[in-house]
């Protein structure tokens, strides 16, 4: 394998809630079923760097999750820039906390204003993207837009079973999300909840996802190999970037996934870390 492994999608949590989560769970959201099975794991920084090593991962985007707890969120956004700090070169920060919290945008700027590389993973798991959510998630891409950041937003399919996590999102509600996030350095989470497969059903979808990009989060559970030369017919091989949502699956796991797709070499190590790095300015 030859080029750079970046990892965008890697959750990190600081030792403290590891190791007492049920009592910062405690009057959160709906993304805490993800967590309430104590055999769901959470890792901090040297299980991550670990991981990095014996998978061969270069850089990592690194992400907390959607607290509605202001002091929780900052807390751990926090810890997450002293942990890029500790490591320069190989941990990059994404901010994340409730958006609906009516501390978001001033916390969103000043994590940003701290050195923040952007917000993320960003999400709704109870509900969809109505006019209301749109509006706050449109501010706080042109935040992300102003101070030329990364916005990394979490989107699921539409169809298919149920599992935790999955929030009751519609594909035009992905769509106006897209939209109305314009010049904004986009990334959509697994696989952009299937917005991919669809670009190629309308001229004007390809040419409004041009500087949006995919990750590949869960997507050895969510999707058929195939999906992804589906998607290559319309969109080319930089917008998808390797997303582990590590601790989920590691690495290796995701590469397995793009051979089975049958993909050559050159596009698996574009996927596994190429068109990343120069998305993202690395």
């Amino acid at each position: 394998m030859s080029g750079p492994v970046i990892d965008v999608h890697v959750h990190l949590t600081p030792p403290d809630i590891t190791g007492g989560r049920d009592s910062f769970l405690d009057g959160e959201g709906a993304w805490t079923d993800l967590y309430r099975d104590p055999r769901a794991r959470m890792v901090t920084t040297c299980d991550l760097l670990a991981m990095m090593d014996e998978e061969g991962v270069d850089k990592a985007l690194v992400m907390g999750f959607p607290w509605s707890n202001e002091d929780t969120a900052r807390k751990h956004n926090e810890w997450l820039l002293e942990q890029t700090e500790k490591h320069p070169g190989r941990l990059y920060p994404l901010a994340s906390f409730d958006i609906l919290a009516p501390w978001a945008r001033r916390h969103a700027e000043d994590m940003l204003e701290a050195g923040m590389f952007g917000l993320g993973e960003l999400a709704l798991y109870d509900r969809g993207f109505g006019e209301d959510e749109l509006e706050i998630l449109a501010d706080l891409g042109s935040m992300c837009r102003e101070h030329d950041r990364v916005l990394l937003m979490h989107v699921n399919e539409p169809i298919g079973h149920q599992y935790p996590g999955k929030a009751p999102l519609e594909i035009g509600q992905i769509d106006a999300l897209v939209r109305r996030c314009q010049g904004v350095k986009l990334i959509l989470a697994h696989f952009g909840g299937g917005l991919p497969l669809l670009a190629a059903l309308k001229k004007e979808v390809k040419e409004y996802l041009a500087n949006v990009r995919f990750d590949t989060a869960a997507m050895p559970f969510l999707y058929n190999p195939a999906a992804l030369p589906m998607a290559f017919k319309v969109l080319e091989p930089k917008h998808f970037f390797l997303g582990t949502d590590f601790p989920l699956l590691k690495p290796s796991r995701y590469r397995k996934y793009l051979i089975e797709a049958g993909l050559d070499e050159d596009v698996i190590n574009q996927i596994m870390g190429g068109a990343a790095a120069e998305f993202l300015g690395f």
